[in-house]
């Protein structure tokens, strides 16, 4: 759940007061910062930040109180909020331009009618959203890198990604996509893998598709730099995912990569042929006939 605030600077200003009479700076009241940094704890105090759920809970436990004596008055986002974020993320554009049109139309609403009284955590939420979608679009760097360089190393360091975490991560991995393989970004970027093999048991099941959906990324940014070791346990995180979660609506793409696995890195053109037919399959299953196309035509690139 995540919540706004109908006063934001009378509530900054209590946590502040509070703060201070239980004697502790912001550093001590922030720990290790893994749960709200000291950046975010200003901003809250300030009253320029709208804070959520999971931050007002921490700074809750922090002075020894319940949620509702901190704050007796919350309000969770609107539905039609909560599901617009939801069908950017489930809806799969494919390179169709109808689609990638239909996620812009929903993106613009989320901007136009939503995001002015969002939680910060939200506000950045929507801008990785929107930065990891310019970024894939333009094929350049610089999208969202001052959301990459406030709150990157703080997610890293987590055990526990919540959706907005895995969000930010999405959006680093497109930086991961532009870099080498020398770089200290990629050798980074091999550590997050393991994190997000870590997330399948602990994160919130309602995000695995999403966890599903970031793996798959990390497999695509593999491949296209031929650093291939790491892909396996992928394929068996995902695979654990989708058997768990019972969504087939990515399968086709597993498979597709699966072939190219196969076919490229194993050099086994039977083992490759069994996951293209499998992909077919599960494109006819979902219904999606130009994405089968798109594969059929894959296929026969992929054999000349």
């Amino acid at each position: 759940m995540e919540v706004w605030f109908m006063n934001d600077k009378e509530f900054g200003q209590r946590v502040r007061q509070l703060r201070e009479s239980a004697s502790m700076t912001r550093e001590q009241f922030c720990d290790d910062e893994l749960e709200l940094s000291v950046r975010q704890l200003t901003r809250i105090e300030a009253g320029a930040s709208k804070p959520t759920f999971s931050k007002i809970q921490y700074i809750a436990t922090r002075l020894g109180m319940g949620l509702y004596e901190l704050m007796p008055d919350y309000v969770s986002l609107p539905e039609r909020y909560s599901k617009l974020k939801f069908d950017v993320l489930r809806t799969p554009t494919y390179g169709n331009e109808d689609l990638a049109e239909k996620r812009d139309a929903m993106m613009t609403e989320i901007y136009d009618d939503y995001y002015d009284e969002l939680p910060e955590e939200e506000k950045i939420a929507i801008d990785a959203i929107q930065s990891r979608i310019d970024t894939l679009e333009s094929g350049t760097a610089g999208f969202g890198k001052e959301i990459l360089e406030d709150y990157f190393e703080q997610i890293f360091r987590k055990r526990k990604y919540e959706l907005n975490d895995l969000l930010i991560v999405r959006l680093h991995l497109e930086y991961v996509r532009l870099s080498s393989c020398d770089s200290e970004i990629f050798r980074q970027f091999l550590k997050i893998i393991e994190h997000l093999h870590e997330q399948i048991n602990i994160i919130n099941s309602n995000d695995l598709f999403v966890l599903r959906d970031t793996l798959l990324s990390c497999v695509n940014i593999l491949g296209s730099k031929k650093y291939y070791e790491p892909i396996p346990k992928i394929f068996d995180s995902v695979d654990k995912i989708i058997q768990s979660t019972q969504d087939f609506q990515k399968k086709p793409i597993v498979s597709v990569l699966k072939w190219k696995y196969a076919l490229f890195v194993d050099k086994d053109r039977d083992e490759a042929e069994k996951h293209y037919l499998d992909a077919v399959l599960f494109a006819k299953l979902i219904e999606n006939r130009e994405l089968e196309q798109k594969i059929e035509e894959d296929w026969r690139v992929d054999n000349q």
